[in-house]
């Protein structure tokens, strides 16, 4: 009897950490590509303003 719920605990506890891993792979992705986007923008104002000098 024991032995047949197992696999039943254990799928619900791999699901969450499987679920886990793919929200941290997501927030680093978004975090990394708004960076990216704050430095392009960056470096357009500065190419701006050095233009304009």
């Amino acid at each position: 009897m024991g032995l047949t719920l197992l696999p039943l605990l254990i799928f619900p506890v791999y699901l969450a950490i499987l679920a886990g891993i793919f929200y941290l792979i997501y927030t680093w992705v978004n975090k990394f590509l708004v960076l990216k986007q704050e430095q392009n923008d960056l470096l357009r104002e500065i190419i701006k303003k050095m233009d304009n000098k």
